[in-house]
């Protein structure tokens, strides 16, 4: 049998004596959306940042197709983030001195290309994302709902194996919401990459194909059901 894309063992995390992740063991696998509820401080973005390995955890171990990760150098775990992670997060991280292909590019950069060999795909990008015509655009320039379209190019630009999404709706108003996740989930499906999303929007964690609650430390699944309220941009952060 194949071993899943990524999965945890006995995760625990704990700060300043406070236990903040207990026992968290999950599986994910390419081409399915997951989502982890939870309310604010929960531990829903320090689970992510454990993922990508940019924490560590007091315990337990996580796998990448069968291999242990956590007895990586510092800087073998950054090759593997850059191969292999997209980030997105809820106030965007577009940097403002860098045009909108400049951004979409920057994962390519960082693994060591120059911008002028990835003009053309991050291009094709903004094309996919339904802003070519912005390309040439600021941050500052840009709606929010632009800015996280930009940012979702930019965590697909490098064809990652798993997408960590940190609230990505949060700051956006209700249509813009609607908007930017009917985008993100049809881009995901297409590309066949795993999406990880913590929410604190229920209507969006139904549309997954797996759910949990992150509550007092420990991860509850959650049924999977069609929505029945109208899509809900919620504000939030942690």
């Amino acid at each position: 049998m194949e071993a899943p894309l990524l999965h945890t063992a006995n995760l625990q995390k704990s700060y300043e004596g406070r236990t903040i992740l207990s026992n968290i063991t999950l599986t994910l696998e390419s081409g399915r959306l997951y989502t982890i509820m939870g309310h604010s401080g929960s531990g829903k973005t320090t689970l992510l940042y454990l993922l990508a390995l940019l924490e560590k955890p007091d315990q337990g171990e996580i796998f990448w197709q069968g291999k242990p990760l956590l007895s990586l150098s510092n800087d073998e775990k950054a090759r593997w983030r850059n191969r292999n992670i997209g980030f997105v997060f809820q106030f965007f991280h577009l940097i403002a001195e860098l045009r909108a292909w400049e951004n979409v590019a920057l994962p390519g950069v960082i693994g060591g290309e120059r911008f002028d060999r990835l003009k053309a795909r991050a291009l094709s990008w903004l094309e996919r994302v339904g802003l070519s015509h912005r390309a040439y655009a600021f941050p500052t320039q840009l709606s929010g709902g632009e800015q996280q379209r930009i940012a979702i190019a930019r965590a697909l630009f490098l064809s990652p194996r798993l997408i960590l999404a940190d609230e990505p709706t949060g700051n956006l108003d209700t249509e813009q919401a609607h908007q930017v996740w009917e985008l993100f989930t049809r881009l995901v499906r297409e590309e066949q990459t795993a999406l990880l999303v913590a929410t604190h929007n229920p209507v969006l964690a139904q549309a997954s194909d797996e759910r949990w609650l992150l509550r007092q430390g420990t991860l509850h699944p959650l049924a999977t059901e069609a929505p029945t309220a109208p899509f809900l941009g919620f504000r939030g952060t942690r």
